[in-house]
Formats: C-alpha cells, sequence, structure tokens
C-alpha cells in the first residue's frame, strides 16, 4: 500500500488506500497490527522503526519527490536516493518511474533521460535490498488460521503473480476499485489486463469479502463472480471513499488568494490515458475557441501520463492554435492540486468509465461545479448533483461548456447546490464502514453467499504499509 507507492502525493487509488491506512493508525482504542507482503508472497509483520515510518509517510510529515524545477539534475537525484536510503524497505516500481520523472523533468516516461534516472534509481534499491540484513523468525500472518487480512491491490497482485503452492489459510477481504481491465480490455494495455484478469480470478477464489469502491462496481463483481464461479461467490459490499485531498489539507497552509485571478481556466484532474477521454474536450476547445475567442477559459489537465494517449499528443500537433489555450500539468503537491481546485471556474470530468471518479467527488470538496460524462459511477460520486453528458455526444459538451463559460448565473446555482445539498464523505467514516462490514463478516452472518465459522481472533492487514487493528468487534484486527 503506502510503502509501494511511496513518499510523492497520492492520486486515485493510492489516495484511497493511504487514506485507510491512516485512519487505521489513528484508530488508539484498537491494536491494530500491519505486515507485509514480500516479493515471494509471504507475510511478513512490521518492525517498531518500520511503523514509524509508516506514520510519518501516510501522515504527509516525509520530504517527497515533487516540485524541485529550478533544482539541478544532480540534486534532484541526490534527494530521491536519500528518500530510499532512509526507507526501511523497498518501494514498487511505479515509484520508481514516478522518481524518475521528477529527476529528469520527462513528464510523458520517455527518452534517455528518464530510463537513464530510472536505471539509476532501481540500481540503487537492488545494491540496498543486497545489504539489508533480513528478518527472520516473525509470523506470517497470512498462514494464520485465526487471523482475517486486509490486501491492497499491490498484495494481491504479489500473492497472485507467485502462484504458490500453500494456500493462504487466513480469512481475506480486499477492496475493488474497479472491473476496467475485464470489462473494457481496448482502455489498458494487454499486459496490464492480463495481470488484472489473474489478480482478479485469485481475490474471488480466496477471499471472503469484496468490498467495492461503488454501487456501480459492486454489481459488476457480483456479475462476474457468479459467471466466474457460481459455487464460490465471496460477500460484496460497498464503501464508497469520498475524496480526502481537502480534509488531508485541512491543517496545512494554502495560499490564501487566487492566483493570477485574471487568467480563467477549466480543470480536468485525471490521469492522461486513453479511458479519461480527454480527446473529446480537444475537440470541444478546437469547436468552441473561433465561437467565444477570449470568453473561452484555458483548458487545464492536471495529472500523470498514462499509456495510449497518442491521439492526444497528434490532436495537439494537428492544431497548433490550441497550445496558448490548453495546458498540461503534472508533478504537482497537494497544496497545489488542492489550490487548482479552488480557483478553476469549473470542472469536467467525460471519463468514458470510472469505478467511482475520485475527481469528481473532489471538485465538489471544494464546491466546484464539474460537467460529468453518463459513467454511472460519476453520477454516484457526485451525488446525483452535476449536469450528466454523454461521454462521447461532443456537441453535447460543446453546449454544456459553452454555457458554462457565458452564463455565470448557472455556475452560481450549481455551486449553490453543492453547497446545500452535499454531504462529503469523511475518511473516518469511510474507515468505519469498512470496519463494519469486517465485524459482519466475523460475527458469522455475512449473508446468504457464503458463511465462515465464527472465529476466536480476528486479524486485518494488508501490505508495504498494510494495516492491522483490534477492537472489541474484531477482537484481533490488522487491516
Amino acid at each position: 500500500m503506502p510503502f509501494r507507492w511511496g513518499p510523492h502525493p497520492p492520486v486515485g487509488i493510492p489516495r484511497v488506500e493511504t487514506a485507510l491506512v491512516r485512519q487505521a493508525l489513528r484508530w488508539r482504542a484498537s491494536p491494530v497490527g500491519f505486515f507485509i507482503v514480500d516479493a515471494q508472497g509471504r507475510g511478513r509483520i512490521l518492525g517498531e522503526a518500520e511503523l514509524r515510518y509508516l506514520r510519518r509517510l501516510v501522515e504527509g510529515e516525509l520530504p517527497r519527490v515533487v516540485g524541485g524545477e529550478d533544482s539541478p539534475y544532480l540534486a534532484r537525484l541526490w534527494t530521491v536516493l536519500s528518500i530510499l536510503r532512509d526507507a526501511p524497505f523497498d518501494f514498487g516500481r511505479e515509484f520508481d518511474r514516478v522518481a524518475a520523472i521528477f529527476v529528469s523533468g520527462s513528464e510523458r516516461r520517455r527518452g534517455i533521460k528518464f530510463q537513464l534516472s530510472k536505471t539509476t534509481i532501481r540500481l540503487f534499491k537492488a545494491v540496498k535490498s543486497c545489504l539489508r540484513a533480513r528478518r527472520t523468525g516473525t509470523k506470517d500472518p497470512l498462514r494464520d488460521d485465526d487471523a482475517v487480512c486486509f490486501l491492497s491491490s499491490a498484495s494481491v497482485h504479489e500473492i497472485a503473480a507467485k502462484k504458490l503452492a500453500e494456500k493462504t489459510r487466513c480469512g481475506i477481504f480486499t477492496i475493488m476499485h474497479d472491473l476496467i481491465p475485464i470489462d473494457f480490455p481496448h482502455f489498458v494495455g494487454p499486459h496490464h489486463a492480463r495481470g488484472f484478469v489473474r489478480n482478479t480470478a485469485w481475490q474471488l477464489e480466496n477471499s471472503d469479502l469484496l468490498v467495492c469502491v461503488s454501487k456501480y462496481t459492486a454489481d459488476r463483481v457480483r456479475c462476474h463472480a457468479r459467471a466466474s464461479n457460481p459455487d464460490r461467490v465471496p460477500e460484496v459490499a460497498v464503501a464508497s471513499p469520498g475524496a480526502f485531498l481537502k480534509e488531508g489539507l485541512a491543517d496545512r497552509q494554502m495560499c490564501p488568494e487566487r492566483q493570477n485571478p485574471a487568467r480563467k481556466f477549466v480543470l480536468y484532474c485525471s490521469t492522461i490515458e486513453i479511458r479519461k477521454n480527454h480527446i473529446l474536450l480537444l475537440k470541444v476547445w478546437h469547436r468552441l475557441l473561433p465561437v467565444l475567442g477570449d470568453r473561452l477559459p484555458t483548458l487545464v489537465f492536471c495529472g500523470r501520463w498514462g499509456w495510449m494517449y497518442d491521439e492526444l499528443v497528434a490532436f495537439m500537433d494537428a492544431n497548433p492554435q490550441l497550445r496558448d489555450h490548453v495546458q498540461f500539468r503534472s508533478n504537482l503537491s497537494d497544496r497545489q492540486l488542492a489550490e487548482l481546485y479552488r480557483d478553476a471556474e469549473f470542472s469536467v470530468y467525460p471519463s468514458a468509465v470510472e469505478g467511482w471518479g475520485l475527481g469528481a467527488a473532489e471538485c465538489l470538496d471544494f464546491g466546484l461545479p464539474v460537467l460529468i460524462s453518463d459513467a454511472p459511477s460519476l453520477t454516484e460520486a457526485t451525488q446525483g448533483l452535476m449536469p450528466t453528458l454523454p461521454a462521447h455526444d461532443v456537441e453535447a459538451w460543446c453546449a454544456a461548456v459553452a454555457k458554462a463559460c457565458t452564463d455565470p448565473s448557472w455556475l452560481a446555482e450549481l455551486r449553490a447546490t453543492i453547497a446545500s445539498r452535499y454531504r462529503p464523505i469523511r475518511e473516518r467514516d469511510f474507515f468505519a464502514t469498512i470496519v463494519g462490514h469486517v465485524a459482519a463478516l466475523d460475527s458469522g452472518d455475512p449473508g446468504p453467499m457464503i458463511r465462515r465459522p465464527q472465529r476466536q481472533a480476528t486479524r486485518v492487514s494488508s501490505r508495504p504499509g498494510e494495516l492491522m487493528a483490534e477492537q472489541p468487534a474484531f477482537r484481533r484486527a490488522e487491516p
């Protein structure tokens, strides 16, 4: 979980999982234990030094690979190597890529400088791993019959990929963020799709409880589980994660004034990849520019570059007039991202499909109106309060964006709707909902799908930075 992602501003799934760990660590009434799943798919209880580091990591108290644009290359590389040196464990490969972007300044993860930076980081990790003393003799909670372990998506990947001969003996629950690589494989690379299919099959075979982030995802998971193996369907529950960015910044200083208030902009915050449908917005801005002229705000794409974005790059190259009206922003701190949400005129979220829609929920947390696509989970994330448009209807998006740009009273009405009707989901509420689902599972009455014997002890756990909690409802828990 957070150990895998490392100290960089979490987005998407990492932000949700980091919030879960943070709340477990703050849960003082319950003895919460944590364990890590290693590269061999085995569990190991975290030591005290690792726990102290984990607390600082999820509370944002460690140096992060963000900013530093004006620093020399070697200074940025030294920052990354220092972070790796001080960590009591190895971060996952995604940290290598994000850190290489930070060092090289290559946002699209391409070029010799990026590859050289990533190789240097991985060589440093390999040397450090060889020199690190190995801990032995710690109990593996995955082999504990009396444990109920929480596994993050990273942990599931490690275990499923190893195809271990010895099965886990603990009870297991996981969070299902979506089934997009199964339902819409054309939105992801074939390698990622194959791994996702394997990991999902392992979850369905071994989990007692699948906690889904939306009702839409829960419906898809139930349907897929019944089709895969109708004799072994795990219990499926829903815990909507909210947004968490604004809540996490509540006690941190933000710039009180809008930055460059004369420069109006529209925000789309998401990973830049084919599924997120950025190309539709480029077509909308291309059509509206000669119509609205100076009344058309700058379109700001905020997010890391993902995959399959060649069409977007080709469209920008074929229409150079858009370059003064479209910006790409990456490698931002949480504070910088929050200021974008605060300062934008409105937001757009035309994603073709989502498991939840974290960026859309973040908009409403900041009182920012957002035009969303008709992906069902986006309506859930925005609580049915925002205008909804067909994901691929360019004409409809042109009309809605034009109205938002020229009708301030409409935007004011949307802001008033958010202020009066939107109900944020706090980190603590999200965590409490999951605790309730696990407690119901441990009570011996998880529902009609599957029943496990009542346990004398329970443990809830996760991966690098996975959580383990204890409370009366759990008796012993290690998220």
